[in-house]
């Protein structure tokens, strides 16, 4: 008789990684112990250092996984590839749409990116993504002739990055209480009229 398939469970890597950002997300506190995620991914101590290091780059790769775990690939898809001047509002729209899932840790790394240098690492890596797609698509803009002319692309992709900052979304959405889809209208409708040439 057969024996039955086993699932193969995930690698040690990707159990730390899954751990720390669950356990950073309940917590709502970046200085979650190392040993707490041992426990919950079921590794010793020393394999979370075999595999990282130190707690910056665990920081910074937890955050990296929930980017390959989540529905990113549709941000770098509008900022890269998808057809202008339509990919300004899918990129506005599918970045917004991603913000929510992230928002708890993304919060406490903006925080604490202040004061300790592990969380700036991993923060600072996800402003630079978010600029350089920022970039890349300002670059589509401007060389498919649809940005105005007052704007150089490294202004546009300034002024998309401040626009889109994780920071405007939370203080008009998560303080004051703004719809999130009333948010993204106002900010998709604000870039078009301030970057994009009328027809």
């Amino acid at each position: 008789m057969p024996v039955a398939a086993q699932s193969t469970p995930p690698d040690t890597r990707e159990r730390i990684l899954a751990a720390t950002w669950t356990l950073v997300e309940e917590s709502q506190d970046l200085k979650v112990r190392i040993a707490d995620i041992a426990a919950a991914a079921g590794v010793s101590r020393q394999a979370v250092y075999l595999h990282f290091g130190n707690r910056a780059n665990l920081l910074l790769a937890a955050v990296q996984y929930r980017d390959m775990t989540s529905p990113t690939a549709g941000i770098a898809r509008a900022a890269e590839t998808d057809p202008i001047p339509g990919a300004l509002a899918t990129f506005v729209e599918t970045w917004f749409a991603h913000i929510p899932r992230i928002q708890p840790v993304a919060r406490l790394l903006s925080a604490a990116s202040q004061t300790d240098p592990e969380a700036r690492v991993a923060w600072d890596d996800r402003m630079a993504l978010l600029r350089r797609l920022s970039f890349a698509l300002a670059k589509r803009l401007a060389d498919g002739g649809v940005l105005k002319p007052e704007w150089t692309p490294g202004q546009a992709a300034d002024w998309i990055w401040h626009r889109t900052h994780l920071d405007g979304w939370r203080h008009l959405v998560g303080e004051c209480g703004w719809d999130a889809a009333d948010y993204r209208r106002c900010v998709c409708t604000s870039l078009e009229r301030d970057l994009l040439k009328t027809k």
